[in-house]
């Protein structure tokens, strides 16, 4: 990393203040960290002691079960080895097919490839981009075991009851993907408890952010039990790995969040920037299972989603406030809004809005005169894999049109002065 970077983005800044532009856009992603965290991940840092205590772990798994409402949660390192643990914990036979919705990110397909079962496309509705149960309908065939279900965007879906009904007339599981809708609920009970076994995810992309981690979560006794069977054989990331997760907190709050990015975030870049944890590595986008596949998550990492937990209800309700100002804007833009369905309550992680292809291709206009950077989810059918499906002409349309809006801003903080924020009330039971 040059200074040069440096020297540019400053200049960028000079030119925006000029023209009357924003000098900094708002982020969708990371926007649930706060310098509490930061702080955390420094003592976590300083003391790697405790990086492979279960305790805090056990404890993130009580603590999360109990809020969204499910007997039991099983911690991974990730949201997609969450998933495979769960699609294994179904005992599915090789070749037996899944349905899914055919706009979804490359790491669940990966997930359903690499356990040996084959991925059939669903289109999706464009009310709430969740699978569509007539075409949910003309996919199912003899050899399909399993549906999965998405609540993208942190909104419920639209045929999730319709979808639920299919499934359970036919004698198919049912994997509820919820890492877009932590806390999203459908009559007053919270998504991730329907299905037969539901997974979540704590990517800074996602509504609570531990850097990378995720969940599996189930209401059924022999599903649990296999499920803990997996994270007992699953290994646990070496130090290296934890530290660099550890750090990737202080760059994701100072690139992402902190109100003085505009100056702080190119300077930590240039020093730190090799740190920077990318999601989806290069291997995974062609196909291939995660480096760190099979592995539970660590102690330290337990510690900072524990400490992620205790806020997102906050952040919830931030997100649905905020999320007036884009029913505002669609209205006066001439957009359709996503439709909230009746008897559910969305968490509204992004705003989807179908707006023409040239605005998606070209993001300039909301940066200028929004003052955000839209989320594109999703690019292609498999996000980012340049795969495409065809017969699925809705996720067509969304792949070409669906852009997303942040529901979280700078301003949109927690007061860590609220509660106690001892090292100890961190991972107690």
């Amino acid at each position: 990393m040059s200074w040069s970077r440096i020297v540019r983005s400053q200049a960028l800044v000079a030119r925006n203040v000029l023209r009357g532009w924003p000098i900094t856009y708002t982020s969708p992603s990371a926007m649930t960290l706060d310098p509490d965290d930061v702080a955390l991940a420094g003592a976590l840092l300083a003391d790697p002691s405790g990086w492979h205590d279960v305790a805090p772990v056990e404890a993130f798994e009580r603590r999360f079960a109990a809020w969204i409402g499910s007997g039991h949660a099983f911690a991974f390192a990730s949201g997609r080895i969450a998933l495979r643990a769960a699609i294994e914990a179904l005992a599915l036979s090789p070749g037996a097919e899944i349905v899914l919705p055919g706009y979804t990110c490359v790491v669940v397909v990966n997930a359903i490839r690499n356990a040996g079962l084959i991925p059939v496309f669903a289109d999706i509705e464009l009310e709430t981009y969740g699978l569509d149960k007539d075409a949910l309908c003309r996919a199912i065939s003899a050899r399909t075991r399993a549906v999965l279900l998405h609540h993208l965007y942190g909104f419920v879906a639209r045929d999730f009851e319709a979808t639920l009904e299919v499934a359970r007339a036919r004698g198919l599981a049912v994997i509820e993907d919820c890492a877009q809708a932590a806390g999203a609920a459908y009559r007053g009970r919270r998504v991730g408890t329907f299905g037969d076994i539901a997974i979540f995810s704590g990517d800074p992309s996602k509504p609570f952010t531990c850097i990378q981690g995720g969940l599996a979560t189930t209401n059924d006794g022999q599903l649990a039990a296999r499920l803990t069977k997996a994270r007992a054989a699953a290994a646990v990331h070496d130090a290296a790995a934890i530290a660099r997760r550890l750090r990737n907190v202080e760059l994701n709050y100072v690139m992402q969040k902190d109100p003085q990015r505009w100056w702080k975030a190119e300077l930590l870049w240039h020093r730190r920037g090799s740190d920077y944890f990318y999601g989806i590595p290069g291997n995974e986008v062609q196909g291939g299972p995660p480096l760190d596949a099979g592995c539970r998550m660590a102690a330290p990492i337990a510690r900072l989603a524990i400490n992620q937990l205790e806020k997102l209800d906050h952040y919830n309700d931030r997100r649905r406030a905020n999320a007036r100002r884009w029913d505002e804007w669609c209205d006066a833009s001439g957009f359709t809004r996503p439709t909230v369905v009746a008897g559910s309550a969305p968490i509204v992680l992004r705003y989807p809005v179908l707006v023409t292809s040239e605005m998606k291709r070209n993001l300039r206009w909301a940066y200028r005169t929004l003052g955000v950077v839209p989320g594109t989810w999703f690019e292609t059918h498999m996000h980012p894999a340049p795969e495409h499906l065809d017969g699925v002409p809705n996720a067509t349309t969304a792949v070409e049109r669906c852009i997303n809006f942040p529901t979280l801003f700078s301003e949109d903080r927690w007061e860590a002065s609220t509660r106690d924020r001892s090292s100890a009330a961190a991972f107690s039971t």
